[in-house]
């Protein structure tokens, strides 16, 4: 046992139980130690605090002092730890929330509404960014990414994974022609994540000769990119072909502004979806509460 706070218990515990035996057994320590530990406190504060016999345990002028302060100390400790608790409890306080740019836009931000009706008292803070947030150093509470996750510090909790394709619009794809097989693509202009290599090649399920086998093709074109919602702005406007998860282009397939191609050879990956936090145990109930909501109100 070490800290002063531990060595104040201590002595209040031999107070109100009358000796060094009844302290150590209720503290589940040895009277040996016990009376190192009230040692320790006597020697730093240069004087006697307890006159010790046989039969009982009479406190100095200063013990007494010291007994009375120092369990107003403790007082203090256990209420300063429940305000917090119930502080806590009524779930509020500043909720800092980092979300790449595209899932945020088209799957958290319709929800963040009836988030803050349903927890008045949470003031969000709120990020898009596609850079990788660091949680610890840049107070972010939570974090929202897409994509293969590695850093094993913290914690992950999927919350979606969706379904990717190639698409354009009719008006590319009017001016074009529409790519009947992957190889076709090398013919048009492809619209490409630029922080990445990997996202340079698009997997595809082909079928050579009756047997299944993947190709990962190496498109090009004069268009790349650092975000997913700048390559859906501009195959929306035509400039070329882009591969973009359903979260982002959903409404954009069914109201025909984008047209999936290539289906056929749809490798069937789904690009993860993750919330991320720091490894806090207990979480804090506003955390806590967020991250259930999501995983409630967003379709996976």
């Amino acid at each position: 046992m070490s800290g002063r706070i531990s060595e104040i218990e201590v002595f209040i515990k031999v107070v109100e139980t009358g000796s060094f035996t009844a302290a150590a057994d209720a503290l589940r320590l040895s009277p040996s130690a016990i009376s190192k530990i009230i040692a320790r406190i006597e020697a730093r504060l240069g004087l006697p605090l307890a006159i010790r016999s046989t039969r009982k345990l009479r406190l100095t002028v200063e013990g007494e002092d010291y007994f009375a302060r120092g369990k107003q100390i403790l007082q203090d400790i256990s209420s300063l730890e429940r305000g917090v608790r119930e502080s806590a409890g009524q779930i509020g306080g500043t909720l800092r929330v980092s979300c790449n740019v595209p899932f945020g836009i088209h799957r958290i931000m319709p929800i963040v509404s009836g988030f803050l009706a349903a927890y008045p008292d949470i003031a969000l803070e709120f990020s898009l960014s596609d850079t990788t947030a660091d949680l610890i150093r840049e107070g972010v509470d939570v974090a929202i990414r897409t994509g293969v996750l590695t850093d094993s510090t913290i914690r992950v909790r999927r919350l979606a994974a969706s379904l990717r394709h190639v698409v354009a619009s009719p008006d590319y794809l009017a001016r074009h022609g529409v790519p009947v097989e992957p190889r076709d693509l090398l013919e048009h202009n492809c619209l490409t994540l630029g922080f990445s290599r990997s996202y340079g090649k698009w997997p595809f399920r082909v079928d050579q000769d009756g047997v299944v086998t993947q190709l990962d093709l190496a498109v090009k074109g004069n268009l790349s990119l650092d975000n997913g919602e700048s390559l859906r702005r501009f195959a929306l406007d035509g400039i070329g072909v882009a591969r973009l998860s359903e979260f982002h282009i959903g409404s954009d397939l069914r109201t025909g502004r984008l047209v999936s191609v290539l289906d056929t050879f749809n490798p069937g990956d789904r690009e993860p979806v993750s919330i991320i936090y720091a490894d806090r145990t207990p979480l804090a109930p506003r955390i806590r509460v967020f991250v259930d909501y999501l995983v409630q109100n967003v379709a996976p």
